[in-house]
């Protein structure tokens, strides 16, 4: 069971990851439409996975997957500079499939409904 902390940082990466995306990155790889879903923090606090969705394509995927892969220590710094904790985690980036197989099995059933 996760604790209240967890959930606390998990929320607080979300926000200002998202925050250092529109405002402070100038990475043209990172500057599409991108939405970070949600954050998983590890139980001992040293591990964050940072989902995110790309509206775009695989491609769009593609290209925020090298960007991600290259800004991730500078994210972390500045994350650093607003976090006030012992350890900064360590942050992983990873598409958030799951959002894009809700979609789609919300057009299936909408399908089904309607009878087509």
């Amino acid at each position: 069971m996760k604790g209240h902390r967890d959930r606390r940082l998990a929320d607080f990466i979300q926000e200002e990851v998202s925050q250092i995306l529109r405002e402070e990155l100038s990475d043209p790889e990172l500057q599409g439409l991108i939405t970070i879903s949600k954050v998983e923090v590890s139980p001992d606090l040293k591990q964050a996975k940072v989902f995110y969705v790309v509206h775009g394509g695989e491609e769009a995927e593609e290209t925020a997957r090298r960007g991600f892969k290259r800004a991730s220590s500078y994210i972390r710094h500045l994350l650093a500079q607003r976090l006030h904790t012992k350890f900064v985690p360590e942050l992983t980036f990873q598409v958030d499939k799951k959002t894009e197989e809700e979609a789609r099995l919300e057009a299936l059933f909408e399908r089904i409904r309607h009878g087509s």
